[in-house]
């Protein structure tokens, strides 16, 4: 380790977490410090100086799976204490619109419960997540449930916390087809094969803005926590604490190289690596109901770009006790009732749309530019349900909807290109995401929010035009083969309404630099205030 340490890892040298947790009831709001905020955050409380008088408690949930005693606990303490409720793309929960001593009073009553919040924010261990259908679709190979439980134990005791340089995401799923990609995990362990045996391939150092690198290392499910213990170590050891931008994994592994990873992770993991395993991924179609193979049913409730009421909440859990289902949280920030005998049910979910991802936004987090689940109501959906497109809206570029694992995704921006200042979004396009390929790319900085619905039917028209079954595919098959300069012009022209080929049949002959003075006219021309285009 360094010794020139960051200003957080000051913080962490600073304070006996054990001694700062006795005295939690003597904080107050007005005097609260960057470091208390940083203090509470290990417990799961958050509050951030751009949005002082909020505070959220975030409900570590394992594997997204809710026991019903459990979930009526937590939504009778919302109630009690007027909160309101989020679901996070980590499969959790989360009580928002809290003061410090609501939020203090939430935490304790729901560890007092067996409920725990440590861990879900900051430099930590966080919410280890899988498919949503662990162990039960028709593609499951096994239950990873019990190993998560096991990989989690020992980082979300007291004495453990923040004891990584960053935070830390993790993901394992025996499914071979999931509703949701992993690639974006620090570490992922996916369903694999080697010659007869099934497993696990592990990949490492995916955040918001990267996909995790095969680290070509197999392992059986018996010896997956150890593995990922060694992981944890090695990360712990020798991780950047000098440099806040620089101490994810990501930046450890692109430092010292896969190879030279491996290396180290042999100090802490004494088994011999397997290598050439086989990863067994598909794409997952995007359901209402999911047949699982004990022949029962899973239905998908849509949350409303993961809010949902408390009274809806209780109706779900009433339903679900009066019908003995399951429910667990899915990462797509969506609730799955499991148990079904058939495809059917009552219960109807309002939601707008069918696959997409959205961050909590502005309504609850200071860093987010605008309030992205209001900017998410005006997007028509009828198209993009149909197809199956996904999409995902992160409020800033801290991209917490994951928006470069997805068909199409933005982040919300200012700008004032245009004439005057207004809401945009950067646009991004193409991800191969089934299988591990490469993100989405950013084709456009500016796209005003007045005119996002064009943009994304002129990008829909030409997936319908192509006739491949998936985005992904199309992505794959046809914008993969030109450069981030070329569509971005090409998308314009047709938004412009100009007569041009489709983009199958087009061939890219000039540089990509030639174009830049193109689409920054062609911009300027469909974007002015003052233009008739609006």
């Amino acid at each position: 380790m360094t010794s020139k340490l960051n200003k957080t890892e000051k913080y962490k040298c600073q304070v006996d977490l054990k001694e700062y947790y006795a005295k939690l009831e003597s904080l107050r709001e007005e005097n609260l410090s960057e470091a208390d905020r940083f203090y509470l955050k290990n417990f799961g409380i958050y509050n951030s100086i751009l949005k002082p008088e909020h505070f959220m408690v975030r409900i570590r949930v394992p594997a997204g799976r809710l026991e019903l005693d459990k979930l009526k606990s937590i939504l009778d303490i919302a109630k009690d204490l007027n909160a309101k409720i989020t679901i996070t793309a980590r499969a959790q929960l989360e009580l928002q619109q809290l003061n410090l001593k609501r939020a203090i009073l939430a935490h304790k009553q729901l560890n007092k419960l067996g409920i725990t919040t440590f861990a879900t924010l900051t430099d930590n261990i966080r919410n280890i997540v899988t498919d949503v259908l662990d162990g039960i679709a028709k593609d499951s190979k096994f239950s990873c449930y019990d190993t998560i439980l096991k990989m989690q134990d020992e980082f979300i005791k007291i004495e453990n916390l923040s004891k990584v340089p960053r935070k830390f995401n993790t993901a394992i799923s025996s499914n071979i087809s999931n509703i949701e990609p992993f690639f974006t995990n620090d570490c992922y362990f996916g369903a694999a094969r080697k010659d007869d045996i099934l497993g696990f391939k592990l990949y490492l150092g995916g955040k918001n803005t990267n996909f995790a690198q095969d680290m070509d290392i197999f392992v059986t499910k018996d010896s997956v926590v150890d593995l990922y213990k060694a992981v944890v170590k090695t990360y712990i050891k020798y991780g950047n604490r000098a440099s806040r931008t620089k101490a994810r994994l990501h930046f450890l592994i692109e430092e010292l190289g896969v190879d030279g990873f491996k290396e180290k992770l042999k100090e802490f993991f004494k088994e011999k690596f397997i290598s050439g395993a086989t990863l067994l991924e598909n794409r997952c179609e995007i359901k209402d109901f999911y047949e699982l193979k004990n022949g029962d049913f899973a239905y998908c409730y849509r949350s409303n770009f993961a809010e949902i009421s408390l009274d809806e909440f209780y109706k779900i859990f009433n339903y679900a006790k009066k019908h003995s289902l399951e429910i667990r949280l899915g990462v797509d920030q969506n609730i799955y009732l499991i148990g079904l005998k058939s495809k059917s049910i009552e219960l109807k979910s309002l939601a707008k749309a069918k696959n997409a991802k959205v961050c909590v936004g502005l309504k609850y987090c200071g860093f987010s530019i605008y309030d992205t689940k209001r900017a998410s109501y005006k997007i028509d959906f009828n198209r993009l349900n149909n197809l199956d497109v996904k999409i995902s809206f992160s409020g800033c570029l801290k991209g917490c909807a994951r928006h470069i694992a997805s068909d199409i995704g933005f982040v919300g921006i200012r700008t004032n290109l245009y004439g005057t200042k207004e809401f945009a979004v950067r646009l991004y396009l193409g991800a191969f995401y089934t299988s591990l390929k490469y993100p989405a790319r950013l084709i456009y900085w500016a796209v005003p929010l007045r005119f996002l619905n064009k943009m994304i039917n002129i990008i829909l028209d030409e997936f319908e035009d192509s006739r491949y079954e998936s985005f992904e595919e199309f992505s794959k098959e046809i914008l993969s083969k030109f450069s981030v300069e070329f569509l971005a012009l090409y998308f314009l022209k047709k938004l412009d309404k100009q007569n041009i080929k489709l983009l199958a049949s087009q061939k890219e002959s000039r540089e990509a630099s030639e174009l830049y003075n193109d689409i920054k006219s062609l911009e300027k021309k469909l974007y002015s205030i003052k233009s008739q285009t609006v």
